[in-house]
């Protein structure tokens, strides 16, 4: 069964045997391998759920785009549909623009005239056609902690879908906090509106509950495991590394530095009050791992990119290989080159032991069995390695001080390979639940159209 719709002044098709999903919140454009995961992880998700979807993604750019996605043997192509977030409010893909344009629609009485007014709009005409539409806010921007622009960046395109009376569900992410009132009231509206809601912790569940103060009608909220469980790791065609370490060493350790910590936050103020100098935890960490235990380190970015006043890991990796480099010789090495989230994943699973201040660089080595420590700056880290049985991962830097902070890494790393037992036993039932995410009975695929 087909419907028409008009695309450039032309007739075409679309199929409606085939259930089309937009995803939000995670893209592939960022440089950030964290936002990968979690779109490959998602995209996968929703493969293993509905298996001939047609998926897209909905997402700020410039352009529209594609990539291609390699799910086990099978290669898909998942396109991007871009919107805007400008102050040119006369683009017509203008996220503001779009939501006005929405809740003036809304007051159209005749359902033919508001699809024939929405067709004229590419974005219109593409969430229109669509669905249902899945948002993951970054993982953990679902809240005002990054200040009130990036709340809104984030959540206005969660507002479109539910103005356009499109099924949205949440999919697992961390909820909060909300610091002002504001966020609050949007935050609210979404989680109300919401057909479902998948939290990966237990705090954001009682952070929705205290949103809506015991109020009862709206999804109740449920736990499920982050996304990037459901990540598959992909041999890289070729891995480029500077130094002369020994990839093969089974006192392999890989280390992610932040660049967003080792540049003291967006703010460049220590903006996530760690107790602790990020750079001077990052020299003492390798003082304990390469002279203390004998290891080898290999550095291991999270985020790619070349800007210099970004929060790239590559910056912050490179310089520090650069200042120890000659000190450690062939006991440093750093990884180099361009790589996908699904190649970081493998080459995070060479190695016999992690530490890292990325979260989804830690769920990487967790997830393939990989004892770790997370060196958290914000409350997703305890909530996401709790759920897996792991809080004793977590070295929170906002809480410890130096000395604690070396002691949680050094005994984590003497009890490597009675946590690589431990995680032996739980990843794969753990992977298996993160990949059948939408399992529920209420998301049967008939019920979504």
């Amino acid at each position: 069964m087909y419907k028409s719709y008009e695309r450039n002044g032309d007739l075409a098709l679309h199929d409606c045997t085939r259930t089309r999903i937009g995803l939000i919140g995670a893209s592939f454009e960022t440089g950030n391998m964290g936002v990968g995961a979690l779109a490959a992880g998602a995209i996968r998700c929703i493969y293993t759920q509905w298996p001939d979807a047609e998926i897209f993604i909905l997402d700020y750019a410039k352009k529209a785009s594609s990539r291609s996605l390699y799910l086990g043997d099978e290669v898909v192509e998942v396109k991007l549909l871009n919107i805007r977030f400008s102050k040119r409010l006369y683009l017509s893909n203008n996220i503001a623009a779009l939501i006005s344009v929405a809740l003036i629609l809304r007051l159209i009485p005749s359902r033919r005239a508001r699809e024939w007014l929405s067709l004229k709009n590419l974005a219109f005409q593409e969430i229109y056609r669509s669905d249902m539409f899945a948002s993951i806010a970054g993982g953990d921007s679902f809240s005002d902690i990054y200040g009130l622009r990036r709340f809104l960046y984030i959540t206005m395109p969660q507002i479109l879908i539910i103005v356009m009376s499109k099924k949205l569900i949440l999919l697992p992410q961390t909820f909060g906090p909300f610091r002002c009132r504001l966020s609050r009231i949007i935050a609210r509206f979404i989680t109300r509106n919401a057909e479902a809601i998948y939290t990966r912790d237990c705090q954001s569940i009682a952070e929705i509950d205290r949103l809506h103060e015991g109020e009862y009608s709206r999804p109740k909220p449920t736990f499920r495991y982050d996304v990037g469980f459901a990540l598959e790791p992909t041999i890289p065609n070729k891995i480029s590394i500077g130094g002369e370490i020994d990839l093969t060493s089974d006192k392999l350790i890989g280390f992610n530095i932040s660049g967003l910590l080792y540049m003291g936050g967006y703010d460049r103020n220590n903006m996530f009050g760690l107790q602790v100098d990020y750079r001077d935890l990052v020299r003492q960490i390798l003082d304990l791992l390469i002279d203390t235990k004998g290891a080898s380190v290999l550095l291991i970015p999270h985020v790619f990119g070349n800007d210099e006043s970004s929060e790239s890991d590559v910056i912050a990796n490179n310089a520090v290989y650069q200042a120890y480099g000659e000190k450690y010789g062939c006991r440093l090495g750093l990884l180099q080159g361009d790589y996908d989230q699904g190649e970081v994943k493998h080459v995070i699973g060479m190695c016999g032991f992690f530490v890292g201040s990325r979260m989804h660089a830690c769920i990487a080595a967790t997830s393939q069995c990989v004892p770790a420590v997370a060196i958290a700056y914000s409350d997703k880290f305890i909530g996401v390695m709790e759920a897996i049985g792991h809080a004793d991962v977590v070295a929170d830097a906002r809480e410890l001080n130096m000395g604690e902070l070396l002691a949680r890494v050094s005994q984590s790393y003497d009890c490597r390979f009675e946590v690589l037992r431990q995680l032996e036993q739980s990843m794969p039932q753990v992977t298996r639940a993160a990949l059948h995410l939408f399992s529920e009975p209420n998301h049967d695929s008939s019920g979504i159209n």
